[in-house]
């Protein structure tokens, strides 16, 4: 038999394009999810609808922020549900399963969101959504890793933060576009697109393939190999090699990681050194993005340009063009991942966001004392500055390394904890930042340059100095001081032909029943 491939050959098929497509729906409808909020609280009409005081004057205004803080709340709370339900769900029903359920979900939640009539409503609606939405974003990325072809992994999941941000500016530019209506229309709509978004992501599964990772795991090894041969088709390789040699690769380290986690128990994640030390580096690749202030500017951005001396109507703008800005150098960044390597990529932005959000800081100051609109214009050029370099560098890679470094037993889990993680660091930051930006005003910004100064040396230290670019998932335990069970250039496709990996897998079968 001819030898096959060591790797796969960098080529993208139609197939590969119409995965990330359909998928890419589950991600804009988790940013949008995140995002909506934003548009809705800037609607006088939506204080009128749920019977609250919009006044900041009034004395009952105390119960307003409340009330919304509460509404934030519930959301990033639901989603941390949400996210470590995630890989137990996606483990048991499979991650197409677990995103009809979670589109389901936000389907739902999103509907009594829409025609909420009092606060009470508001709310449960708001966790609802959170759920799903936090489910579906824990959930994307980890089956993105494990449908892309090694040599394109970083593009194909970098995707998912890329269109996080498409939710983000869709609904900017939606609040921007209802902001002059006076009927409850304002704000009923956007929350309205939230429902047509899921019900495009539901429909949308029912075209995406299921995890060849999560086949083999319920030893369904042709549905598997069928929808790895699709994925990795290459009119050279007529006979499907490295799809083959990858299939005996998935089934060598999947019977490994199966017997180490009969051995090590279901806390191994935690109590195994290796295991350890990347569900810590997991969460801090994904809190640190949080850290960066990202999420203060992009959702109190509007108040925020109010204060540089902008008009209502003018911050609105300002804030959709910020969201715009961002999405286009996300998607800019995205075919760098897999070329510059996502360690590299991800120190240049952690340094740069320091240096930049540094300067913006002493910009903002000296606008504040001096009300001089050039040090605003510069404000707001070094904030569009911190945007490009967010999105550009830790964006579309911080995603692909919290998931890539787990084993796949352990992915969902690990995953699902890591962005748990960063919805629960979202809550911190959210609930602070009225208080600290009323009461220290910019010097709020400190606290976060230090935050991201910290994470670029962890990064520097931590995060494997080889680049896990063109390595298939299975291969990357060798960079945490744990050998693979084999690697793709060692394994021989005839060995599947002859029905070993049936053999072995039986043990894997049954340890997945007790599990």
């Amino acid at each position: 038999m001819e030898r096959p491939l060591a790797v796969s050959t960098e080529r993208y098929s139609g197939y590969n394009v119409a995965v990330v497509v359909f998928a890419a729906f589950g991600s804009w409808l988790s940013g949008y999810g995140l995002a909506v909020i934003i548009a809705t609280i800037g609607q006088p009409s939506f204080y009128a609808s749920i019977d609250l005081d919009p006044d900041p004057t009034s004395p009952g205004y105390r119960h307003t922020s409340d009330i919304i803080a509460t509404v934030q709340g519930i959301f990033f709370a639901g989603g941390a549900l949400g996210c470590i339900f995630a890989g137990s769900v996606g483990r048991l029903l499979g991650r197409i399963r677990s995103f009809q359920l979670c589109a389901a979900i936000c389907i739902t939640g999103a509907a009594i969101q829409t025609g909420a009539v009092n606060q009470a409503m508001y709310i449960a609606a708001r966790f609802i959504t959170g759920f799903g939405t936090g489910h579906t974003f824990a959930a994307m990325p980890v089956y993105l890793a494990e449908v892309a072809p090694p040599h394109s992994r970083g593009l194909m999941v970098g995707v998912h933060g890329s269109v996080v941000n498409v939710g983000y500016m869709t609904a900017a530019w939606v609040g921007f576009g209802t902001f002059h209506s006076s009927s409850s229309f304002a704000w009923r709509f956007p929350n309205a697109i939230l429902i047509i978004l899921a019900l495009c992501f539901f429909a949308g599964t029912f075209y995406m393939p299921e995890s060849p990772r999560w086949l083999v795991l319920k030893d369904r090894d042709d549905e598997a190999l069928k929808i790895l041969r699709r994925l990795h088709h290459d009119p050279s390789d007529p006979q499907d090699s490295f799809a083959r040699r990858e299939l005996r690769l998935i089934h060598k380290q999947i019977a490994l990681d199966n017997r180490a986690l009969q051995e090590g128990g279901r806390w191994q994640l935690f109590t195994e050194p290796t295991y350890r030390r990347r569900i810590i580096l997991s969460i801090l690749v994904v809190v640190g993005t949080q850290n960066t202030a990202i999420l203060v500017i992009t959702n109190y951005n509007a108040l925020f340009y109010q204060s540089l001396g902008l008009s209502n109507s003018e911050a609105l703008i300002t804030s959709a063009g910020f969201q715009t800005w961002a999405v286009i150098w996300g998607f800019l960044g995205l075919p760098l991942s897999d070329r510059v390597g996502r360690r590299r990529l991800l120190l240049i932005g952690f340094v740069s966001i320091a240096c930049v959000l540094s300067i913006a800081t002493g910009l903002i100051a000296k606008y504040n004392r001096t009300r001089t609109k050039s040090w605003a214009a510069a404000s707001l050029a070094f904030l569009y500055l911190f945007v490009s370099c967010y999105t550009c560098f830790i964006e579309v890679n911080c995603w692909t390394v919290a998931t890539e470094i787990f084993p796949s037993h352990l992915r969902p889990q690990g995953t699902g904890i890591a962005i748990a993680a960063l919805m629960l660091t979202d809550l911190l930051w959210l609930q602070l930042a009225p208080t600290a930006q009323s009461t220290i005003g910019w010097k709020y910004y400190i606290v976060f340059i230090v935050l991201t100064a910290a994470h670029a040396v962890y990064f520097y230290f931590e995060l494997p100095e080889a680049s896990t670019s063109g390595l298939a998932l299975e291969e990357i335990d060798k960079l945490f001081g744990k050998e693979p069970a084999s690697c793709l250039a060692d394994v021989e496709n005839d060995d599947y032909e002859k029905g070993e990996d049936h053999v072995e897998h039986g043990a894997v079968a049954e340890v997945e029943k007790r599990d």
